[in-house]
Protein backbone atom coordinates (compact mmCIF):
# COMPACT_ATOMS: atom_id res chain seq x y z
CA UNK A 1 0.00 0.00 0.00
CA UNK A 2 2.88 2.70 1.02
CA UNK A 3 5.02 1.72 -2.48
CA UNK A 4 1.51 2.67 -3.90
CA UNK A 5 1.48 5.89 -2.31
CA UNK A 6 4.76 6.69 -3.52
CA UNK A 7 5.09 5.76 -6.54
CA UNK A 8 2.20 8.34 -6.72
CA UNK A 9 3.60 10.66 -4.94
CA UNK A 10 6.46 10.86 -6.74
CA UNK A 11 4.52 10.89 -10.33
CA UNK A 12 2.91 13.96 -8.87
CA UNK A 13 5.84 15.87 -7.70
CA UNK A 14 7.62 14.49 -11.14
CA UNK A 15 4.40 16.50 -13.30
CA UNK A 16 4.61 19.64 -10.69
CA UNK A 17 8.17 20.21 -11.37
CA UNK A 18 7.90 19.72 -15.17
CA UNK A 19 5.09 22.30 -14.97
CA UNK A 20 6.99 24.47 -12.79
CA UNK A 21 10.00 24.38 -15.54
CA UNK A 22 7.85 24.82 -18.25
CA UNK A 23 6.25 27.75 -17.06
CA UNK A 24 9.61 29.56 -16.28
CA UNK A 25 10.84 28.89 -20.03
CA UNK A 26 7.85 30.81 -21.06
CA UNK A 27 8.03 33.44 -18.87
CA UNK A 28 11.88 33.96 -19.72
CA UNK A 29 11.68 33.52 -23.38
CA UNK A 30 8.13 34.48 -24.00
CA UNK A 31 9.58 37.71 -25.34
CA UNK A 32 11.99 36.65 -27.71
CA UNK A 33 11.45 36.20 -31.17
CA UNK A 34 9.15 38.34 -33.56
CA UNK A 35 6.14 39.16 -31.20
CA UNK A 36 5.73 42.43 -30.58
CA UNK A 37 8.36 43.60 -33.22
CA UNK A 38 7.52 44.99 -36.49
CA UNK A 39 9.47 43.56 -39.80
CA UNK A 40 8.82 45.42 -43.08
CA UNK A 41 8.65 42.48 -46.00
CA UNK A 42 11.17 43.49 -48.53
CA UNK A 43 12.10 41.13 -51.42
CA UNK A 44 14.26 42.37 -54.83
CA UNK A 45 17.47 41.77 -57.45
CA UNK A 46 20.54 41.86 -57.02
CA UNK A 47 22.25 42.77 -60.97
CA UNK A 48 26.27 42.41 -61.35
CA UNK A 49 27.52 44.47 -64.49
CA UNK A 50 23.71 45.17 -65.51
CA UNK A 51 22.84 41.82 -65.38
CA UNK A 52 21.00 39.50 -62.90
CA UNK A 53 23.48 37.75 -60.55
CA UNK A 54 22.05 34.10 -61.88
CA UNK A 55 22.96 30.44 -60.53
CA UNK A 56 24.93 31.41 -57.57
CA UNK A 57 25.58 28.31 -55.83
CA UNK A 58 26.28 30.19 -52.66
CA UNK A 59 24.92 33.51 -52.38
CA UNK A 60 24.06 35.60 -49.82
CA UNK A 61 22.07 39.10 -49.52
CA UNK A 62 22.24 40.83 -45.87
CA UNK A 63 21.10 44.02 -43.84
CA UNK A 64 24.18 44.54 -41.18
CA UNK A 65 22.82 47.75 -39.00
CA UNK A 66 24.44 50.55 -39.28
CA UNK A 67 24.53 50.96 -35.17
CA UNK A 68 23.10 48.28 -32.52
CA UNK A 69 20.03 50.75 -32.40
CA UNK A 70 19.48 50.74 -35.29
CA UNK A 71 17.93 47.96 -36.19
CA UNK A 72 18.37 44.06 -36.42
CA UNK A 73 20.54 41.87 -38.99
CA UNK A 74 18.58 40.20 -41.75
CA UNK A 75 19.33 37.77 -44.82
CA UNK A 76 18.28 36.64 -47.67
CA UNK A 77 19.51 33.78 -50.22
CA UNK A 78 20.64 35.04 -53.81
CA UNK A 79 17.77 32.27 -55.95
CA UNK A 80 18.68 31.07 -58.99
CA UNK A 81 17.11 34.31 -60.81
CA UNK A 82 18.84 36.59 -59.27
CA UNK A 83 16.34 37.74 -56.45
CA UNK A 84 16.13 37.38 -52.92
CA UNK A 85 13.90 37.67 -50.22
CA UNK A 86 14.89 39.02 -46.30
CA UNK A 87 14.50 37.00 -43.28
CA UNK A 88 15.09 38.36 -39.62
CA UNK A 89 13.04 36.11 -37.35
CA UNK A 90 11.12 33.41 -39.33
CA UNK A 91 11.24 32.59 -42.56
CA UNK A 92 10.71 35.78 -45.40
CA UNK A 93 9.20 38.20 -42.79
CA UNK A 94 11.42 40.93 -43.46
CA UNK A 95 13.08 43.10 -41.97
CA UNK A 96 12.97 45.42 -38.19
CA UNK A 97 12.64 48.90 -39.32
CA UNK A 98 16.04 51.00 -39.11
CA UNK A 99 19.23 52.11 -41.10
CA UNK A 100 21.32 49.51 -42.31
CA UNK A 101 24.25 49.02 -44.30
CA UNK A 102 24.00 46.12 -47.02
CA UNK A 103 26.50 43.29 -47.76
CA UNK A 104 26.26 40.69 -50.69
CA UNK A 105 28.27 37.57 -50.73
CA UNK A 106 28.20 35.64 -54.20
CA UNK A 107 30.37 32.45 -54.42
CA UNK A 108 30.86 29.87 -57.29
CA UNK A 109 31.09 26.19 -56.55
CA UNK A 110 34.60 26.06 -58.87
CA UNK A 111 37.18 26.58 -55.84
CA UNK A 112 39.53 29.44 -55.97
CA UNK A 113 42.70 29.04 -58.32
CA UNK A 114 46.21 28.50 -56.49
CA UNK A 115 47.24 32.40 -57.58
CA UNK A 116 44.11 33.48 -56.25
CA UNK A 117 44.37 31.91 -52.93
CA UNK A 118 47.95 33.12 -52.62
CA UNK A 119 47.03 36.77 -53.09
CA UNK A 120 44.50 36.74 -50.71
CA UNK A 121 46.64 35.23 -48.19
CA UNK A 122 44.99 31.92 -48.10
CA UNK A 123 46.58 28.26 -47.13
CA UNK A 124 44.04 25.88 -48.64
CA UNK A 125 40.87 25.37 -50.81
CA UNK A 126 38.74 28.37 -50.67
CA UNK A 127 35.35 29.15 -53.13
CA UNK A 128 35.82 31.28 -55.71
CA UNK A 129 34.45 34.94 -54.76
CA UNK A 130 32.57 36.04 -58.49
CA UNK A 131 31.77 39.82 -57.16
CA UNK A 132 34.44 42.15 -56.03
CA UNK A 133 35.74 41.71 -52.55
CA UNK A 134 34.73 45.30 -51.53
CA UNK A 135 30.90 43.90 -51.29
CA UNK A 136 31.99 41.59 -48.84
CA UNK A 137 32.70 44.49 -45.98
CA UNK A 138 29.82 46.88 -44.86
CA UNK A 139 32.14 49.34 -44.30
CA UNK A 140 33.32 49.19 -48.35
CA UNK A 141 29.91 48.12 -50.20
CA UNK A 142 28.38 51.48 -50.95
CA UNK A 143 25.38 49.68 -50.42
CA UNK A 144 22.59 50.82 -48.03
CA UNK A 145 18.57 51.31 -47.04
CA UNK A 146 16.39 52.92 -45.07
CA UNK A 147 14.05 50.08 -44.00
CA UNK A 148 10.22 52.25 -42.48
CA UNK A 149 6.85 51.59 -42.97
CA UNK A 150 6.91 53.89 -45.85
CA UNK A 151 9.72 51.40 -47.73
CA UNK A 152 8.41 50.14 -51.03
CA UNK A 153 9.33 46.57 -50.21
CA UNK A 154 11.42 46.34 -52.97
CA UNK A 155 15.40 46.66 -53.13
CA UNK A 156 17.09 46.25 -56.38
CA UNK A 157 20.94 46.15 -55.93
CA UNK A 158 23.08 47.03 -58.88
CA UNK A 159 26.64 45.27 -58.38
CA UNK A 160 29.80 46.80 -60.98
CA UNK A 161 32.90 45.80 -60.91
Amino acid sequence: MFGRLTAGCMHTERIQHGVAVLTLLVIVFGGCGSKGTTTVPIRGEVLYNGAPLKNVPQGLVRYMPKTPESGRQASGRIQPDGSFVLTTFKQFDGVVPGDYNIVISAYSSQPASRQEVEASGGAGAQPRLIIPKKYLDPTTSGISDIVDSGHSGFKRIDLTN
